[in-house]
């Protein structure tokens, strides 16, 4: 009892707001890194779900007997968009970003048309990249293009990728989605 009643005193533990949902926001509020979301990026996506949109079910046990009120859902926003800056690998913005959209709210539409255009200009920029290093590679006499190849063009984001990723794996390079 003791250390429930220094818990709400030093606001480690809020009454008012379910277990899981605190736990999400400590540990949103704690991540440095990819590494240390584990399952509370995917598990805010849904919590945030279930607060906005009566009826919402995940179909996880843990997230479904789980009422998240609109404030609730609210506190996960915000903890979401303060670990927003705190790191800019992609994986971790996308992260972040894919489980604010579940909020649908209309007040982030600036948000989402910062993040469309920085990352489209990244896209642009690495493509860029990888098409100088594909036709370097061609240029070498390494079979980065099909043996029909007809031509290549910088505009052409997906194939360069696709042929990136088979060249590598083929040299027993993976790499992540």
């Amino acid at each position: 009892m003791f250390l429930l009643i220094l818990r709400l005193a030093l606001g480690a533990y809020d009454l008012r707001m379910g277990a899981l949902v605190q736990r999400i926001i400590r540990e949103l509020n704690n991540a440095k890194g990819v590494d240390d979301f584990g399952d509370c990026i995917w598990m805010a996506s849904d919590l945030i779900r279930r607060a906005s949109s009566q009826g919402y079910l995940s179909g996880f046990e843990a997230i479904d007997r789980e009422d998240v009120s609109e404030a609730e859902g609210k506190e996960i926003q915000s903890a979401l968009l303060r670990a927003l800056p705190r790191n800019t690998n992609p994986r971790w913005v996308g992260g972040i970003l894919s489980a604010l959209s579940s909020s649908r709210d209309p007040s982030l539409k600036q948000l989402w048309v910062d993040y469309l255009a920085k990352y489209l200009e990244t896209l642009n920029a690495v493509n860029g990249v990888v098409y100088t290093a594909l036709g370097a590679l061609h240029d070498l006499g390494e079979p980065v293009f099909e043996s029909n190849f007809s031509g290549r063009s910088l505009t052409e984001v997906e194939r360069s990728m696709d042929r990136a990723r088979r060249y590598l794996h083929e040299r027993g390079i993976t790499i992540p989605w």
